[in-house]
């Protein structure tokens, strides 16, 4: 094996992702003539592939999207180990076909729990950007109680909130009342609405209903941080005057080093790089 690495930075994660590897770092940029031609180089004397996170991201350069399928095409994808988060099952299908070993970032455990826990301190940042109010004393709907739900409903109670969780499983209810929060069923949501200033979603499917949102202070704001396209009923919150703030990417948004080494982390824990001579190895950066 080679050793060397081709990173697809699309955002800061991605670029700041080479420093928590072994190598030497080496950047390229796409959008000069000779780019394609210098891709294609590396991307045949490389072994270790970092797609972003989500995978989907590469899909927005039309280019690089269509050079990947054409090289999946060739034998010598094969020593190939692709890395990224989400990824999507075409892709996995396209990977399986070409014989190329791929590691979803996000379908890792630790990853899942650390990447939870930034996610939560970036919601607190988005509060404090977008609602006119103080966390400490402040009511705060929590709707659903997974990973993130969980921690940022926690963190929020640790800064003095008064969290309420808004979950349909009867488990993540009483889960969310031992550690000493409100929660109720989403049935709930209009009578609860009522004295929350900020309600932060984690659901993706549409569970802030126009019906919650009628019952909203007209000053109340709400972050959702679900995938797209979100759980909110934008245009009832838009008829109500509510703000709705559409918080994507938190990690790579906020603390974006942190949540480079986190992934970094994952990559280096797994055996094919765990047994890797890295001394004399590259680390491409490929900026799209």
């Amino acid at each position: 094996m080679t050793g060397n690495t081709v990173i697809f930075v699309t955002d800061q994660r991605q670029q700041h992702m080479a420093e928590y590897l072994p190598g030497k770092i080496r950047p390229l940029d796409w959008r000069r003539g000779a780019a394609k031609s210098e891709a294609l180089a590396v991307l045949e004397d490389s072994d270790r592939i970092i797609l972003p996170t989500p995978a989907s991201k590469i899909e927005k350069n039309y280019d690089v999207y269509t050079l990947l399928k054409e090289e999946l095409t060739k034998e010598y994808v094969k020593k190939w180990c692709v890395f990224a988060g989400v990824i999507s099952p075409v892709w996995k299908q396209r990977f399986e076909d070409a014989g190329v070993t791929y590691y979803d970032l996000m379908e890792d455990a630790a990853v899942v729990h650390r990447n939870a826990r930034i996610t939560a301190e970036a919601t607190v940042a988005e509060i404090l950007k977008y609602s006119a109010y103080s966390i400490r004393e402040q009511k705060i709907i929590v709707c659903g109680y997974g990973r993130c739900g969980r921690e940022i409903a926690n963190l929020l109670a640790a800064m003095g909130a008064k969290v309420t969780v808004l979950a349909r499983s009867v488990e993540a209810r009483r889960l969310a009342r031992c550690e000493g929060h409100e929660a109720v069923d989403f049935s709930y949501a209009p009578e609860e609405a009522y004295g929350a200033r900020t309600i932060v979603n984690t659901v993706p499917a549409l569970v802030v209903r126009e019906s919650f949102i009628r019952e909203m202070h007209e000053d109340a704001v709400i972050i959702d941080i679900a995938s797209r396209p979100g759980g909110t009923d934008l245009m009832a919150a838009e008829n109500c005057g509510i703000k709705v703030v559409a918080a994507l990417g938190l990690p790579g948004k906020y603390t974006t080093k942190s949540s480079a080494k986190v992934l970094a982390d994952a990559i280096r824990n797994t055996r094919p790089v765990q047994d890797r001579k890295e001394e004399k190895s590259w680390i491409f950066q490929i900026a799209i």
